[in-house]
């Protein structure tokens, strides 16, 4: 729900730009249905996280793809 483009594009542009590509995506969205998932995992999201969410869960998934 970004203003001019949204999660899923960014996304893509991310994972298919050379620059972007090794930099991990956790897309955190109130948008649970199936198909939406399907939609993140194919325009690269790493992780997808939906709303509501575990704050302790999420501080994990952002330790463990920044290696800490």
């Amino acid at each position: 729900m970004l203003p001019k483009m949204n999660g899923y594009k960014v996304a893509r542009l991310l994972k298919f730009d050379e620059s972007y590509k090794h930099i991990s995506i956790i897309m955190l969205t109130a948008k649970t249905q199936e198909k939406d998932i399907k939609t993140g995992e194919e325009t690269g999201a790493d992780e997808y996280v939906t709303k509501p969410f575990d704050m302790d869960m999420l501080v994990a998934l952002v330790k463990k793809y920044l290696g800490v």
